[in-house]
């Protein structure tokens, strides 16, 4: 990965789309949807199996507090297969050149429709992997919210099991695999799974995130946090591609250095929060938060924090999102 190509990446804003492309690309993305696989029937349990999914939050109190892992999630099992169920295809592919947000989020959705797809059952796990550049740690110990530093980073690899029940989770905590269970001092927030298979359409999952909870949703970053039913992921993307603001950098990064689309909206009038995306199979490959213009901030004690255009706070690639046996299973 060359950091200060990274860090040099400064983009404008995606071109205002038509209202007719807008409406075409929906209509292509809903069209696709409704093609997309019916869940294979789940056999009988057998051993323990466990899926899990992404928490939102992990809190770990007391003594636990230290093993808690807001991590990123791998999304390998979303891209687009051929017609033998194995490489990648994009024959029928909506829009060969998308040249908007709303074209590349049809795009993304015609792939996720095309996974093979088997409902995992509650007591399988979900097995999240990715690596993610950090600033070194000393620094990032004493400069938590900092950009990324050029020449003084390393990239770290997250492991996590999560059970689809809540009931147990395991990560890789300096290169020892550790399980925790539910209760007591250790907790940690899930979404409930049964819920998020019923939101299969756009509106759904619009009218889902509008409805008042007692967490915070970002919509943008639960897709890569959860291994979703191909409808449902689909229904994701025709939601973000519903909302306003959403922006197009075509020339993105990922970690490897490889070419990506990125996708995302602004925040803070500054911070592009993008989601990464494969420009050939459109599978969602990763996430980035990175400054699109100079800020200037006010800390707390009174001094200017500047941050200048292209600083990169957080890039992540996702490397597996699969369903295993149990904690410690790969594949």
């Amino acid at each position: 990965m060359d950091e200060m190509t990274a860090l040099r990446e400064a983009f404008g804003p995606d071109p205002q789309t038509d209202p007719h492309t807008r409406d075409r690309a929906r209509a292509a993305l809903l069209r696709h949807m409704e093609r997309a696989p019916e869940p294979a029937a789940v056999a009988a349990p057998a051993a323990s199996r466990a899926w899990r999914r992404w928490p939102l939050r992990v809190a770990l109190t007391a003594a636990a507090a230290a093993a808690a892992v807001i991590g990123v999630v791998a999304v390998e099992n979303i891209g687009t297969v051929d017609d033998s169920g194995t490489g990648s295809s994009t024959t029928g592919l909506p829009f060969p050149r998308p040249a908007s947000a709303a074209e590349v989020l049809t795009n993304a959705a015609w792939a996720a429709t095309r996974k093979p797809w088997t409902d995992p059952r509650p007591d399988q796990f979900m097995y999240n992997e990715s690596r993610e550049l950090r600033n070194e740690r000393a620094y990032e110990q004493q400069h938590p919210n900092d950009p990324i530093v050029p020449g003084h980073t390393r990239t770290i690899t997250v492991q996590e099991w999560k059970r689809v029940d809540a009931k147990v989770m395991g990560t890789v905590e300096d290169g020892r695999l550790k399980v925790y269970e539910q209760g007591g001092q250790v907790t940690w927030g899930q979404l409930d799974y049964d819920q998020l298979k019923r939101l299969d359409t756009p509106d759904k999952v619009i009218a889902w995130d509008r409805a008042p909870k007692n967490f915070g949703i970002d919509l943008d970053r639960l897709i890569g946090q959860y291994v979703l039913p191909p409808r449902v992921e689909a229904a994701f993307y025709g939601a973000l591609a519903k909302g306003e603001g959403v922006r197009l950098n075509p020339d993105a990064v990922n970690l490897d250095g490889r070419r990506a689309i990125g996708l995302g909206r602004v925040k803070e009038g500054y911070l592009a929060q993008e989601l990464l995306f494969d420009p050939d199979t459109y599978r969602l490959i990763g996430e980035r938060e990175v400054a699109i213009a100079d800020h200037h901030n006010t800390d707390e004690h009174g001094d200017d924090d500047f941050t200048p255009a292209g600083a990169l706070f957080r890039q992540v690639i996702y490397t597996q999102a699969l369903i295993v046996d149990k904690v410690g299973d790969t594949r």
